[in-house]
Formats: structure tokens, sequence, C-alpha cells
């Protein structure tokens, strides 16, 4: 990546939610996917009541904006190393901007709006 003037940031950025989403990830399937008790016909509760608490909520937030931001600054370090325009580099950064502002909006509000409907009874 174009780390020679302005790039170091973006690649230390890029590096660090590697690292994260690797951590986050790890405990998100081994909680979510391979407990020991997942084949009892209880499973499915479990998952929706550990989902919907405030920490999951939270951890899975933070999550989901790691993982937009490692996905959108990997596609802005492939585009910066292009050296395009200067106005064009501007309106493809407000796009990245847009897009991962209405990705985290969507996300955050479908995690809300699931422990929400589950706190009213709605999901079995």
């Amino acid at each position: 990546m174009n780390t020679e003037n302005k790039g170091f940031l973006s690649w230390f950025l890029q590096r660090v939610t590697a690292l994260l989403l690797v951590l986050g990830i790890s405990v998100h399937f081994f909680l979510f996917h391979f407990s020991p008790s997942r084949y009892t016909s209880r499973y499915y509760d479990e998952i929706v009541n550990r989902f919907c608490s405030p920490g999951w909520i939270a951890f899975n937030i933070c999550l989901l904006a790691l993982v937009i931001f490692h996905g959108l600054n990997g596609i802005w370090g492939i585009f910066a190393d292009y050296n395009f325009k200067r106005r064009s580099g501007g309106l493809f950064k407000q796009a990245l901007w847009f897009m991962g502002m209405v990705l985290f909006g969507t996300g955050v509000y479908i995690l809300i709006w699931f422990a929400k409907i589950k706190a009213e009874g709605l999901v079995p």
C-alpha cells in the first residue's frame, strides 16, 4: 500500500483491525456456532437469549464496526495505490464513508430490532 506520504495510519489500522477481527470472529464462532449443546432442542433459545443480552449486542456492534472499517479501508487502500486524481479520490472516499455509515446504521438497527422483538415475545 502507498505508505510513503499519507497512508501509514490507514495501513496500521488495517493490521490492527485484522488482529481484532481474528479474535472477535473466533469468539463469535466458538460461542454461537460451536457450542457443545448445539444438538439439543433448546439450542435456538439459548442462542437467541445470548444474542439479545446487552453485552452481546455491544460485542456484535463492535464486531460490525471492525468488519465495515476493515473492508472499506482495504478498498480505499487499493484505490490509493492507483494514484488517481485528487478530486476522484475525494469523491471515492466520500462514497466509502457514506456506504460505511449506511451499512453500520442498518446493522445496528437490525441488532436492536431483533432484541426488541425478542423482548416483546415475538421471537419464539
